[in-house]
């Protein structure tokens, strides 16, 4: 063999050694792939599991061009109730623009809600205070468990025993007020009783708004988000027998908490920081887990902006409802890797076929969690 012919194998030698090393490492990339970027499918609910006889696995609040033209509470659209099957598909759980507040009893078969009628003032209004209904989800019928002023947020316990409320005080000045957290027990025999007394008073710092209840799975705790006077904004976590509080995450006033959720074992509540976006337009929110036993933050996701909830009974999913300018809502979930950060698994576009445009405030039972 000559010098040229040894010098042209010693090179397709080290060719074919880096194409096979090059191979491997595409194998073994390919290989990592579902675990560390799952590929993105059509099928956000499809984890979900059927609650015995149920219809729904999940409810949100949907928004139609209808409701956009009349103007509900707060000169916000009017909305409704909808309910997702276990198939995926949306149905209408109200037709009446209600604009509901509302949540979602553990086992599926009632949606407790506070509706505000399309188009009505406050001032105008016949009744001397506002309703809680329950509306059962396999009939649809609704029945009046609860009569008192100016209710807004509405949150069954897990096992539907009590209601957790934000209930509005108007103060010395027109359109001026607090709204604070209260618990009522079912059948609603008594008045909301506050989750606020005078012992907690002295220590937390004075709320003008209280929003996004949320309860702890044995039902011990109800965590809210709660606006203070310079706009900043707190998690808390309330004794449901005591009313006392303990702050256990803090935002400044440039940041909004945008939702609020118990992690199915009770030891995290998960939350998204609203922030501006940067001076060229990237977006800045962040998806944050909190340790309620310590209070350590931890962001688990980034530039998601919306109502994100647990959809898995071991937390490694979540799911969300994203609304674009030119279509209808798109589910989103996002899976936990290894590392314990989230990456997109699945969207697709929900009630088209029902007109929705928006959706919100996405709830899913415990007994839908697998």
């Amino acid at each position: 063999m000559t010098s040229t012919t040894r010098a042209r194998h010693a090179r397709t030698g080290v060719l074919l050694l880096g194409i096979a090393v090059l191979v491997a490492a595409c194998a073994s990339s390919l290989d990592a792939e579902p675990r560390d970027a799952p590929r993105v499918d059509a099928a956000p609910f499809a984890g979900l599991v059927a609650c015995g006889d149920q219809p729904f696995v999940a409810v949100f609040r949907g928004f139609t061009a209808e409701g956009e033209r009349v103007e509900g509470s707060g000169s916000s659209p009017s909305s409704d109730i909808y309910g997702v099957r276990p198939d995926g598909s949306v149905s209408a759980v109200t037709t009446d623009l209600g604009s509901y507040e509302f949540g979602i009893v553990a086992d599926a078969t009632t949606v407790y809600a506070s509706p505000a009628v399309a188009g009505e003032s406050s001032a105008a209004r016949t009744a001397p205070a506002d309703r809680v209904v329950a509306i059962g989800l396999a009939t649809g019928q609704q029945s009046v468990v609860l009569e008192a002023p100016d209710v807004g947020g509405v949150a069954p316990d897990p096992d539907g025993s009590r209601l957790g409320l934000t209930v509005f005080t108007a103060g010395e000045q027109p359109g001026a007020g607090t709204s604070a957290p209260a618990l009522v027990d079912l059948p609603a025999a008594a008045a909301p009783r506050s989750l606020a007394p005078a012992t907690a008073r002295s220590v937390e710092p004075a709320v003008v708004a209280t929003r996004e209840l949320t309860w702890s799975p044995d039902g011990r705790w109800l965590a809210s988000v709660a606006t203070l006077p310079d706009a900043s904004q707190e998690v808390r976590v309330a004794d449901a027998a005591t009313g006392v509080s303990t702050t256990v995450h803090r935002a400044d006033a440039a940041t909004a908490l945008l939702s609020l959720d118990w992690s199915p074992d009770g030891t995290r509540l998960l939350t998204v920081d609203g922030r501006a976006p940067t001076a060229a337009g990237a977006p800045r929110d962040r998806v944050v887990e909190i340790d309620v036993a310590t209070g350590r933050s931890t962001i688990v996701l980034r530039g998601v902006r919306g109502d994100l909830v647990y959809s898995a009974a071991d937390g490694s999913r979540v799911t969300m409802l994203d609304n674009g300018p030119d279509s209808s809502p798109i589910a989103r979930t996002w899976s936990r890797t290894a590392g314990g950060r989230f990456v997109a698994t699945s969207l697709a576009e929900i009630g088209a076929d029902l007109g929705l445009v928006s959706a919100d405030r996405l709830e899913i039972p415990r007994c839908a969690l697998p």
